[in-house]
């Protein structure tokens, strides 16, 4: 396994980050005499700052130093996971827009409401391992830290749930409308992060004997839970072979991505796809959690956090189904939203200043 891709030069980076800052402060200047319209950029600030973390949490200090520079930094590593994260937000940024403008949605809010929705999404996934796992925080800083402890994909969905419905409510765009168009987007993220917690080792599975079973590496989660838990040697090359429920969530994702997209060409009613992943997710990650073994995920009495989210989201979903079903029956072209054209955005509004002008 791979928990750590690659390690940056940290102090080579410093120096980019600054030549960056640099040509950015310059560009902007130039661009500012041609002409006075253009506003002035926060990038080289935010640059200067990425520079300054680095001398800090890589060099070793965070104030400059003569021979700061003379003595070696700590490389940067590149985690498999956040790699795997990463890419699984841009490849969805991309089918989102793709399915937003055939749904009708304007890009210029489909991208605005995709940005805040992964930025929550990624803030609910950690606060719920927070809330699940608060033995393993010893203060603020360790919360913000997300190379210490990990992410619960339903507090991600769940932020992101919530500030997808607050970006809909502000642009006037039926929440149901756009949650066709993201719902492909989250179970294909969901089977490409899954791909780096099978490469850092983490979310694994219950010991077993299946002919699939693998083995985790020495020092891997798995391994070191095994040494504590299940008396495996400390001289062990590998872990005990347990289930990979890190293939068995990747597939999920990626079978429930193809059964989503189907879903788009057939549909009836809006929502409909919407409710094919909450069903189809909240059953099948019911039944995966039965095979996990690590004990990161938190309980609610003798159900984990993600088993008790996953049944009430069923429900949930069945509700809406019926509420739904009812709505198309009664009103068949009213619930086909994608084929309603959104009314245009307002005209901005004229300054004042204009107006009084005009008004002379």
């Amino acid at each position: 396994m791979y928990p750590i891709l690659l390690q940056l030069p940290a102090k080579a980076l410093f120096f980019v980050a600054l030549a960056l800052a640099l040509f950015s402060f310059v560009r902007n200047r130039i661009q500012r005499k041609r002409d006075p319209k253009v506003g002035a950029t926060s990038t080289p600030l935010l640059l200067v700052l990425g520079a300054w973390a680095l001398m800090g949490l890589r060099g070793g200090s965070w104030i400059p130093k003569a021979d700061l520079l003379r003595q070696p930094w700590l490389p940067v590593p590149i985690y498999s996971y956040g790699v795997m994260l990463t890419t699984s937000l841009v490849v969805g940024w991309f089918l989102a827009m793709r399915l937003a403008r055939q749904d009708g949605i304007r890009q210029e809010d489909a991208g605005a409401i995709y940005m805040w929705t992964a930025v929550w999404a990624v803030i609910g996934a950690r606060l719920l391992y927070v809330i699940t796992q608060p033995h393993e925080f010893s203060g603020p800083l360790d919360v913000v830290m997300l190379n210490r402890g990990g992410l619960v994909a339903y507090g991600g969905m769940l932020g992101g749930f919530f500030a997808s419905w607050y970006g809909c409510h502000r642009r006037k765009i039926e929440l149901l409308r756009w949650a066709d168009v993201s719902a492909p987007s989250v179970v294909l993220g969901t089977g490409i992060t899954r791909i780096g917690c099978l490469l850092f080792g983490c979310d694994y599975g219950k010991l077993t004997d299946v002919a699939w079973a693998i083995r985790f590496p020495k020092d891997a989660p798995a391994w070191k839970d095994h040494v504590r838990w299940h008396g495996l040697s400390p001289d062990a090359a590998w872990s005990l072979p347990v289930h990979p429920t890190q293939i068995y969530e990747m597939l999920v994702g990626f079978g429930l991505f193809g059964l989503l997209m189907l879903l788009r060409r057939v549909r009836k009613f809006s929502g409909q796809v919407f409710l094919g992943w909450v069903l189809g997710y909240g059953i099948l990650r019911t039944i995966i959690e039965i095979y996990r073994g690590d004990d990161d995920r938190g309980n609610v009495g003798t159900l984990s956090t993600s088993q008790f989210i996953g049944i009430f989201s069923v429900l949930a979903g069945v509700g809406l189904l019926i509420v739904l079903v009812k709505k198309y029956r009664a009103n068949p072209a009213g619930m086909r939203l994608w084929e309603i054209p959104l009314p245009s955005p307002p005209q901005l509004q004229e300054p004042r200043a204009q107006k009084r002008r005009k008004s002379r």
